[in-house]
């Protein structure tokens, strides 16, 4: 039985194999290699491979091939620095009838003859376009899973856990800096009341609304969420109490005058709001801005909601 010659063997590989001599010119090149540039080997035997794909000389193909030769270590053309080193299009490409540039790992390596030295480079192009693909989808999965766990399902806001790890970072980069900012709790009124006359549905629906209200009231750097129920948070950076009470009106003011859709009837909602500030120089946890917000809005509940009221050190209490 007669053994298949070397060529046969690498005309079936599923890669990309070039033989280079000493003046990098084209020995061999197997059928892979034929059938994406479209050049036979007859073709391309005895041509310098850089003025084939003239794309290669400023990729520094030339220069690293040379140093093939001269040290006789492999080198690596990696798809995260030069991506498709060779104008071809990926395999699934011609099964999908879209062509798509390939994405390519490219390596080099020494063919040493008897003495030691090297004779030839061999030119080795690996199609890693599906592996690049299934990379991204992972990437993206990854990061859509890690956005549904800070994402409110309802209301689409950051959800309670990614609220408080907002807030904490906000607190130590304004406590070390010396930095103002507040704290508002928003509750909307008689909720519960909605819920028992028009539904859970409709409540949803008042929630959905309510969220969007708050999220285009407040500026591009605040960070607005659903803590729970009918409660939202907004942290309020580099905020002194006056423009936090400002915020909290325009807010306030813009749920007074909405007419919120429940179950096709028109209804009026109200909120009240509690705002706690932290001073410049004060140093803040989230614990005590939580406490001091929630004082607060029992304050604007108290007396009788659709108010905001405030609470900063050394205020006994609010001038809602």
């Amino acid at each position: 039985m007669m053994m298949p010659d070397h060529h046969q063997i690498l005309d079936h590989l599923s890669v990309g194999i070039v033989v280079l001599n000493q003046r990098l010119e084209v020995v061999f090149w197997n059928r892979w290699m034929s059938e994406h540039s479209g050049i036979r080997l007859a073709e391309a035997r005895g041509r310098p491979i850089h003025a084939i794909f003239q794309g290669l000389i400023k990729k520094d193909f030339v220069k690293k091939a040379r140093e093939v030769f001269r040290r006789g270590d492999p080198v690596f053309f990696t798809n995260k620095v030069h991506q498709t080193m060779f104008p071809f299009y990926a395999g699934r490409s011609y099964l999908e009838k879209r062509l798509k540039p390939m994405q390519q790992t490219v390596i080099l390596s020494p063919i040493k003859d008897d003495d030691g030295r090297v004779a030839q480079v061999l030119l080795t192009v690996f199609d890693i376009t599906d592996w690049i693909d299934y990379r991204d989808r992972l990437l993206r999965s990854k990061d859509e899973l890690e956005k549904l766990s800070r994402t409110d399902e309802l209301t689409r806001l950051p959800n309670r856990r990614y609220l408080l790890d907002k807030l904490g970072q906000e607190l130590f980069h304004h406590n070390r800096r010396n930095r103002a900012m507040a704290l508002a709790v928003i509750d909307l009124d008689h909720f519960k009341a909605i819920n028992d006359t028009y539904g859970h549905q409709a409540g949803d629906q008042v929630l959905f609304e309510l969220a969007r209200i708050i999220d285009d009231s407040c500026r591009g750097y605040d960070i607005v969420g659903r803590y729970g129920g009918e409660e939202f948070i907004v942290v309020l950076p580099d905020t002194d109490e006056k423009d936090a009470r400002t915020t909290c009106e325009r807010i306030r003011r813009r749920v007074e005058d909405h007419s919120f859709d429940a179950r096709g009837r028109k209804i009026n909602l109200t909120v009240s709001i509690g705002v706690a500030c932290k001073k410049a120089h004060e140093k803040a946890s989230a614990d005590d801005l939580f406490h001091r917000a929630d004082k607060a809005l029992y304050r604007a509940k108290e007396k009788g909601r659709n108010r905001v009221e405030t609470t900063c050190p050394g205020q006994a209490t609010g001038d809602g």
